[in-house]
């Protein structure tokens, strides 16, 4: 962290050096020393950063060097950069003259600080310049083929896959394969590879067996040198490289081998030496001369090297289980000769949760367990972080191994993620938001800042830095977490400097603290001005706003704040706070944002949630030329954006823009702006002329994932130009994902809906309130349509009116997943012609209110919810022969179910009936669902009585709820079959819920086989 740091400053004073403000502040040779002194401390700060783990004055020197950088910064980043701004300071004005004196006084203060650091170094034997050789300067650990645990769990299914590929006859028609096995450092690869290499199976099957610990090192002369000593078991020396390929050749030549290359790594910034297809290539050269079905198996954290080198699928090694993780940790804990004391075994089960499956920690966690006798001494550990374990600790030092090999950067992204709690899922983009506002993300030649961010989170999570990684189809959000050892990780790197404030360490805060977030914490536990012994804050952020309201009184009045995130009803002046870059403000009662938000001047996101009362935007807000990302979400009553948005050239992110006839607010603003991410245009009404929507340049947006354009917030004024003209002329680019129109007033659909050149990619369409439209555009033809919402549309009969799909290869909605309807009166049929082969995907329908709609055959659908049905409608429902769930909801036209509804339901697992006010009876049918497990009738108040025979077939029932049903008065004799029967709940049916009381009740026999019972009287 420290080198990036100390980057950051460097890029930053040299050019201030060079400019006219330093002599203007008397600092010009000081600064111009300093900065050569910087350059000396950073020449040596690679083995102080290795050096540090084992010394603790080391450790403190970096400490002092990171904190004096942060200061620096600050200030650097608050002298005037522009020659006006130099020109105000050198006015007579008191304050002016107040300010530049106060600048060089922190100037002056600063350089004296890092050069007493500085001088400092010499105490410490730090070798100057990079690492000559990684693999003894970081201490790769050295692997083998020999198996050093005693005992291996959780791995045989993956052993006997591995085993399956090497011995496949397949393999014996090939001349090389090349199988990776991927995973997180710590993970068991080199376990699993040792395992498999001495299988007697397989040595059987290859005629040589040679095992290379690659690690970082991945360079022809190492590995030839390795092969030969591995086959001759002979020391040999460094060659001329043609002499050694000469060798290895010699020795493989029509040999059927198995060669383990372990712990492979990819060639990056710091890791010269590291793998690259151009090296793998000359490699694979050499090593082609064996026989047919020799084979080689690699380990590698790194899934680009499994994508370099694999010839087939890479086996990617998950977690072992908490009981095989236990295991190996009582090997350690107990031994052979000691007692598994019942309740040591108890807290050690759940100190073995800690591992995350790593079987490293296991061993770790064991070990220092196995020193320790009282059940005190295991609940402190159980408590304890794993991070506070010693440093010589396996799963640690591998771990840190993994860090070293980062360059500057990826070490203080990954660092600055100490900042999130455990086990929280994190959104990528907000993370890259955070690492901009910081500075630690910068913009390259031809590379955006945010498109940096993408590779250093790409480039962690292929490091295994971050897993679980979850996309979102429709938003295109990724989230994803950290393993809670990598989490230990970042933080004992991190240490004050990123923190997490929970109930728990609310006085974790210290001088040396940069970053914090909040998270469950109660603002009554927070003192006023808690933060003003830092020094250096650069971050306050939350992540639940509604628990803890940020009071501005909270804000630390310096100037050093990157990062605020605010949601009190007294929003504060930002006067002060001009490094700003990222500001969000939640929840916050105001009509209007304070106009001194316009003068943060470096802000570069801005985001500005559930402002429920937010009428309108600043009118100056084009004064921030920094602005990247304007967020506005859950502000539904913005009716005014600020004017001549064009102005902010930088904006890559705009997800509201509100259409006005006024001069700056036209939809020609937005033709310059490089937006991305989402759009939502409101007020398409006000649109002027055709060229004012042509000039909105939709279709040169490519990098626009969701696009709304909605012709509400329009106003008192008629429309100038007519809504089908325009929505012709908001063709979006082909590559959009979520498409929502609403409040159209044309009758036709736009050439690009109507031939889907610009619809293709779509994964969701919604149509809201397109009143005037009698059908929909062939949207039953876009492949990776998995999301359909159409409601509020009167005329309309058919949500595809395309006559077309015939024989199998013509599949109506061949991705669709959901399908939504609503508010349709007059729709008749999905389809217009209905086939066997439309909607194979659909598991989700959704029907509101329409009434005439009757369902075709649909054996893939599982959810279906029906609001307002008739009876017509129930008799279409028994097509749905995959129904997993049935939820039936406010009808007054159903007094019974029609006869055999559900007698195609067999996989009906859950069923429930609510607000069917004039019900009477259930169908007979319903004792013969043997699946389902959840029945539960509500609000049913002229439901008279249930089905008397068959209940002994509902024999997977575990779940019965009757809530006010006032007119059901017994429950039928069949109730005691049910032997599956988990709870019974009887809510607001007071004559039933008599009849049911323990002991004295009618019906009491008929329950009292049930667990759990819940009524209203007892």
């Amino acid at each position: 962290m420290a080198e990036a740091l100390l980057g950051i400053v460097l890029d930053n004073l040299i050019p201030f050096v060079q400019t006219e403000f330093a002599a203007f502040f008397g600092i010009k040779e000081k600064a111009e020393e300093l900065s050569r002194t910087l350059q000396l401390i950073k020449v040596v700060l690679d083995d102080a950063e290795e050096k540090q783990w084992s010394n603790r004055p080391l450790k403190v020197w970096l400490q002092q060097l990171k904190d004096a950088m942060y200061v620096m910064d600050d200030i650097l980043d608050q002298l005037p950069t522009e020659s006006s701004q130099l020109g105000c300071l050198s006015s007579l004005n008191p304050k002016n003259v107040m300010h530049r004196r106060e600048l060089g006084q922190k100037l002056n203060e600063i350089i004296g600080r890092l050069d007493r650091i500085a001088q400092a170094r010499t105490n410490f034997d730090l070798r100057q310049g990079v690492r000559e050789s990684p693999s003894e300067v970081i201490g790769w650990r050295q692997t083998s083929s020999t198996i050093t645990l005693p005992q291996v769990y959780g791995r045989d299914e993956d052993k006997k896959q591995v085993l399956e590929f090497l011995l496949s006859p397949l393999r014996s028609s090939e001349f090389i394969s090349v199988y990776p096995i991927v995973g997180f450092g710590g993970l068991g690869k080199t376990t699993l590879v040792q395992l498999v290499y001495n299988d007697p199976e397989v040595g059987n099957n290859f005629y040589l067996k040679i095992w290379v610990c690659v690690s970082e090192n991945f360079t022809m002369e190492s590995i030839l040198c390795s092969i030969v000593e591995a086959i001759t078991n002979e020391k040999y020396e460094l060659k001329a490289l043609d002499v050694m390929e000469k060798k290895v050749k010699e020795l493989l030549q029509s040999k059927k081998y198995l060669l383990v290359l372990d712990d492979v790594w990819k060639r990056s910034q710091e890791m010269e030496l590291g793998l690259t297809q151009d090296k793998w290539d000359k490699l694979r050269s050499v090593l082609s001369c064996g026989s047919k079905g020799s084979s080689i198996l690699v380990s590698t954290r790194d899934k680009h090297v499994a994508t370099i080198m694999g010839t087939c699928q890479a086996h990617h090694l998950d977690r072992l289980s908490d009981d095989d993780c236990w295991s190996l940790f009582k090997l350690r804990a107990f031994g052979a000769d000691r007692e598994e004391r019942a309740e040591l075994v108890a807290i050690g089960k759940e100190i073995v949760r800690k591992c995350g499956g790593s079987p490293l920690a296991a061993l770790a966690l064991g070990g220092v367990m196995q020193s320790r006798s009282t059940e005190k001494e295991w609940v402190e550990v159980q408590k304890s972080e794993v991070w506070s374990l010693p440093d010589e600790n396996d799963i640690m030092a591998v771990l840190r191994l993994s860090y070293s090999c980062l360059s500057p950067t990826l070490k203080q992204c990954f660092a600055f993620c100490a900042i999130f709690p455990k086990d929280k899922e994190i959104m990528k983009q907000e993370l890259i938001y955070l690492w901009m506002a910081n500075g630690f993300i910068s913009s390259r030649p031809n590379l955006e800042v945010e498109e940096v961010g993408n590779m250093v989170w790409n480039e962690l999570y292929q490091k295994s830095f971050f897993q679980d990684v979850k996309s979102d189809d429709f938003s295109g959000k990724i989230y994803f977490k950290m393993h809670d050892l990598v989490h230990d990780l970042a933080q004992s790197i991190s240490k004050q400097e990123c923190i997490c404030l929970e109930k728990q360490n609310l006085n974790d805060s210290s001088r040396n603290s940069h970053h914090i977030l909040f998270h469950r914490i109660d603002k009554k536990q927070f003192k006023e001005r808690a933060f003003e012994k830092a020094e250096s804050l650069r971050t306050l952020y939350q992540l639940n706003s509604h628990e803890f309201p940020f009071s501005s009184t909270l804000i630390p009045t310096n100037h050093s704040l990157r990062v605020l995130c605010i949601n009190d009803r007294k929003i504060p002046s930002f006067g002060s706070l001009t490094c700003l870059r990222y500001l969000e403000l939640r929840r916050l009662d105001i009509k209007s944002l304070p106009a001194s938000i316009c003068n943060l001047r470096r802000l570069e996101i801005l985001k500005l949630k559930s402002l429920e009362n937010l009428r309108r935007l600043p009118k100056h807000l084009t004064r921030i030329q920094n602005l990247r990302h304007l967020v506005i979400h859950e502000c539904r009553w913005l009716s005014r954006m600020f004017p001549d948005a064009h102005k902010l050239c930088h904006l890559r992110t705009l997800t509201v823009y509100i259409v006005k006839p006024e001069k700056g607010h036209s939809l020609a603003e937005l033709r310059t702006l490089n937006l991305g991410g989402e759009l939502r245009i409101e007020g398409l009404g006000n649109v002027g002329s055709i060229s004012e929507a042509e000039n909105a340049n939709l279709k040169g947006k490519q990098d626009l994932r969701q696009l709304m354009l909605s012709w509400s917030n329009i106003g008192k004024n008629k429309s100038v130009v007519g809504a089908e003209e325009v929505l012709e002329a908001l063709q979006p680019h082909f590559t959009l994902k979520l498409l929502t129109i609403q409040g159209y007033e044309g009758i036709h659909w736009p050439t690009w809906m109507e031939n889907n050149s610009a619809t293709h990619n779509l994964v969701s369409l919604r149509l809201v309130d397109c009143g005037k439209c009698r059908h929909l555009p062939p949207v039953g033809k876009l492949p990776f349509l998995k999301k359909l919402v159409v409601s509020f549309m009167n005329d309309m009969q058919y949500i595809d009116k395309d006559e077309s799909y015939d024989g199998v290869e013509a599949k109506a909605f061949p991705s669709l997943e959901e399908l939504k309807v609503s508010y349709l009166p007059n729709m008749e049929l999905l389809l217009k012609r209905e086939t066997t082969h439309m909607f194979p995907s659909l598991s989700i329908l959704y029907i509101y209110k329409c009434p005439k709609l009757q369902l075709p055959c649909l054996p893939s659908v599982e959810h279906l919810t029906v609001w307002h049905c008739s009876n017509e409608q129930l008799k279409s429902i028994s097509n749905l022969s995959g129904l997993n769930e049935l939820y039936l909801r406010h009808s007054d036209q159903v007094s019974c179910f029609p006869e055999g509804m559900m007698k195609n339901m067999t996989s009906l697992a859950t069923l429930e009936i609510d607000y069917l006010s004039e019900l009477k009876d259930l169908p007979s049918d319903i004792t013969k669902l043997t699946a389902l497990t959840h029945l539960s009738i509500s609000n049913c108040g002229k439901l008279e009585c249930l089905p008397e025979q068959g209940w002994e077939g509902l024999s997977s029932l575990r779940h019965l709820s009757i809530h006010n049903c006032e007119g059901l008065e017994s429950l039928p004799d069949g109730v005691r079959h049910l032997t599956s029967l988990q709870s019974l709940t009887i809510v607001k049916c007071p004559v039933l819920e008599k009849r049911c009381e323990k002991g004295t009740g009618e019906d009491w026999h008929k329950i009292a086989h049930v667990p759990h019972l819940k009524f209203d009287r007892f």
